[in-house]
């Protein structure tokens, strides 16, 4: 379909066009304005190949998502009633400080570590830190950074007592007693040397579901409701460093709740797509990181300048490929998420953790009506479009665009202006238009007036919106 408007008094001003595909398939670009020579829309930086560390995130992510239920198949029957025989208990139960305990790690070595700290979490939960030897004896991490740990996970209003007060339990009751760990566990987070690089960040955490598993199940499990932390993140990245493991046992924290919640309680059939359940761990850290730390928020200062670095623009949603080759997918769904959260609040937030769909695009459309009636999951992708792309001044965002700041009870969400100088120094639009939109991907350019009159003629692909964006 084509398209003509003239749109006079925008001397001065700036202008975008827009072409949106609202649908999953690929769209072809009109020939009017896409380029024979340009196979994709790839970012203006050059991503890096996979590295081993994202390929073993991935790895876990998926055995959280659906390799977990071949474990269940492989091993011994579940026993659905305990029949008056004690239940196998975790492996740290009843440890006190001091207790000595080998954890078993992705490169597949066992680590030992020592119990260094104990605390007591709201809801009477108890709290293990653990910490392997030789990162301890080198003084590498100090008793004093493990208490400071403790008491931003574990003490109340902290980030354990945020997530259950928002997502519910980590882990709980279950049918798998004969083949995963019952009710009434530890919880267990273990600071180790993941790969012995000598620099901080890269993986700074994980959750596995495997240590969920007696070790009858999976022999390498380590038999405990646990979390891992990367030892040289908390000691050589300085502040920066433990701003990332406080918020990253947000973020893994929420996986471990998702695994328990969906998975395990409504059904291996309920696990998030990967896209959705990274959307929602982002989502506990926005919620949760003024108060980690006020002067940081992951949406404002780390998913939204990567989603502009990488000019993210043409990516689907909907296929998460983690760093990948043209699209770096945190930016994208932890981006979409931010808007959400802000646009919707904390209670659209509750009802997508716990409302028992199992398709990944369908409970997130479901929740997004629910909280606002007359919004479907294209609208609010195409609003959330429109504000990035364009980079909608905060000041001037109509309703239903832009992130403004919120407040739902204890829980701030500062406000994110798109316009920042520190945002335009990385936002490129692309210089060429692609063949295809991707699925829900996004073509934009800017456009100049003529003597104050902007005014075009545009071919809208089938499936496709067109936004002009002026202000």
């Amino acid at each position: 379909m084509d398209v003509q408007y003239a749109i006079s008094g925008v001397a001065g001003r700036s202008i975008s066009l827009m072409l949106t595909n609202l649908s999953s398939m690929l769209v072809a670009m009109p020939a009017s304005v896409s380029s024979s020579v340009a196979a994709d829309m790839l970012s203006p930086q050059a991503l890096s190949v996979v590295s081993d560390a994202e390929a073993t995130q991935r790895a876990i992510g998926e055995y959280n998502r659906a390799g977990w239920v071949d474990t269940l198949q492989n091993g011994p029957a579940p026993r659905l009633s305990t029949m008056g025989v004690s239940a196998p208990l975790s492996a740290t139960v009843g440890l006190a400080v001091g207790a000595q305990k080998s954890w078993y790690h992705t490169d597949k070595t066992t680590r030992p570590a020592t119990l260094r700290t104990q605390v007591t979490a709201p809801g009477n939960v108890r709290v293990n830190f653990w910490v392997e030897d030789a990162e301890f004896t080198a003084g590498n991490i100090t008793q004093a950074m493990v208490d400071g740990l403790a008491a931003a996970f574990a003490n109340s209003g902290g980030i354990y007592d945020k997530l259950v007060n928002i997502g519910g339990p980590v882990w709980g009751p279950n049918s798998y007693g004969g083949t995963m760990l019952p009710d009434g566990q530890p919880l267990d987070i273990v600071i180790l040397n993941f790969n012995r690089d000598g620099q901080p960040f890269g993986t700074v955490g994980y959750f596995w579901s495997m240590h969920n598993f007696l070790k009858s199940s999976a022999q390498n499990s380590n038999e405990a409701i646990s979390l891992y932390l990367d030892s040289e993140t908390l000691s050589l990245g300085g502040a920066s460093g433990l701003q990332s493991v406080k918020t990253v046992m947000a973020h893994e924290g929420t996986h471990m709740q998702n695994f328990y919640r969906r998975q395990v309680s409504m059904g291996a059939a309920y696990a998030y797509d990967t896209w959705l359940e990274e959307m929602t761990a982002m989502q506990m850290e926005d919620f949760q990181s003024h108060d980690i730390d006020p002067t940081y928020n992951p949406i404002r200062d780390l998913r939204l300048p990567d989603f502009y670095r990488y000019g993210a623009y043409n990516c689907n949603v909907l296929q998460f490929t983690g760093f990948g080759a043209s699209c770096e997918s945190y930016s994208v769904s932890g981006s979409l998420g931010g808007f959400l959260d802000r646009q919707l609040g904390l209670a659209f937030y509750k009802d997508l953790l716990t409302r028992a769909t199992a398709d990944s695009k369908t409970v997130l459309d479901q929740a997004i009506r629910a909280a606002r009636p007359g919004w479907t999951f294209e609208q609010a992708l195409l609003n959330w479009k429109v504000t990035t792309t364009a980079a909608l001044p905060a000041a001037s965002a109509p309703t239903g665009f832009g992130y403004p700041g919120r407040t739902d009870g204890t829980y701030v969400l500062p406000q994110i202006d798109p316009s920042l100088p520190a945002y335009a120094a990385l936002r490129k639009l692309p210089a060429i238009a692609p063949i295809f939109l991707q699925g829900y991907g996004t073509y934009a350019a800017a456009r100049s007036d003529s003597n104050g009159v902007y005014s075009d003629k545009v071919r809208v692909p089938a499936g496709a919106a067109l936004s002009v964006v002026v202000y």
